[in-house]
């Protein structure tokens, strides 16, 4: 009896063993040498000469700094943390660079931007170096009020950067919020030099970055328009989670420019982006559905769900109920 006990016990304690090293293997690593290189900008982006003008802006003791002054007014947090904050600082300062609005959707980064401001001689040095003037700080960390400006930025950042697992939870859902239908009529119908009038920062290091940027604008809202020919209610192939997002931001555009009232019952089943916690078992900005070559109509309805408390995992686990959970 009494040996049956110990074994039971020691059975028991070797499944807790196991289910602890299943979950922190599954939890992604906040590690500052899992940053992508060059600030995981695409390939063929013609991102260099801006790219250079930032490295060659930003002082690196006038960094380490901020670093810090940052983690000793944040006790809790670690040098990883900052390290990625500020990878995603500098992937802001870039569209800052570009665009003429560019809220700041983040808390976290908003927090390292606000240090650096701290540091008010060296801010100030940075942002006449990089941009030519102040860069004035101008948070927005609930898009509610402004969500069609988040949807720009969120277009724009797919098209520039990697998204990354922590991109999706340092920034919030991307593409959520529908683009504005009279922005993307513009897109559509005006000349490449009055949009980059419009709504970009055109200067010298950026031009054939601005160039790039409304012609791929133009190339998807055409592509949105012989799709909707073929199929009104579009036909488009779920993507990986993470890395180059542009096919994703093509559904964006295709259900802002026709559905736009009804954009998330339509663009929720190609994009059901939760921002993931590195600290939950249920990690990942995730789809609901089949494997990641499934074509899907968008028909409003409730897609194919492969969701289940047996199969919620980091590559497939979403909001699909009690199938995922902390």
């Amino acid at each position: 009896m009494i040996g049956g006990i110990i074994i039971a016990g020691i059975m028991l304690a070797g499944l807790a063993a196991g289910v602890i090293t299943l979950v922190v293997k599954n939890q992604p690593k906040l590690s500052k040498e899992n940053i992508p290189s060059r600030l995981g900008i695409l390939d063929h982006v013609p991102f260099e000469p801006v790219l250079n003008k930032l490295n060659a802006s930003l002082d690196e003791d006038y960094i380490q700094q901020v670093k810090g002054r940052f983690l000793q007014e944040n006790p809790k947090l670690t040098e990883h943390d900052f390290e990625w904050w500020l990878f995603e600082l500098k992937r802001y300062f870039l569209l800052s660079n570009i665009l003429k609005i560019t809220p700041m959707f983040s808390k976290e980064v908003d927090e390292v931007w606000h240090t650096m401001i701290l540091f008010t001689q060296k801010y100030q040095i940075f942002s006449e170096r990089f941009l030519g003037q102040m860069l004035h700080h101008t948070p927005n960390i609930h898009p509610e009020p402004a969500p069609q400006e988040r949807a720009f930025f969120d277009w724009a950042f797919s098209q520039l950067f990697q998204v990354t697992k922590f991109s999706w939870k340092t920034w919030g859902s991307f593409f959520k919020y529908p683009v504005d239908t009279k922005l993307l009529k513009e897109f559509n119908e005006s000349s490449i030099e009055a949009l980059k009038e419009k709504y970009f920062k055109v200067n010298e290091d950026n031009k054939e970055l601005i160039e790039y940027l409304v012609s791929k604008m133009k190339k998807q809202l055409s592509e949105a328009e012989v799709m909707y020919q073929v199929d009104k209610k579009g036909r488009f192939t779920r993507i990986s989670t993470y890395g180059e997002m542009t096919s994703l931001s093509l559904v964006m555009v295709f259900f802002s420019y026709y559905y736009f009232d009804e954009y998330w019952n339509y663009a929720k089943l190609y994009a059901f982006a939760n921002p993931g916690h590195y600290t939950s078992g249920c990690t990942t900005a995730v789809f609901c559905g089949s494997s990641s070559t499934d074509h899907h109509h968008g028909d409003g309805g409730s897609s194919h769900s492969s969701c289940s408390s047996s199969s919620c995992s980091s590559s497939n686990c979403s909001s699909c109920g009690s199938g995922c959970s902390s």
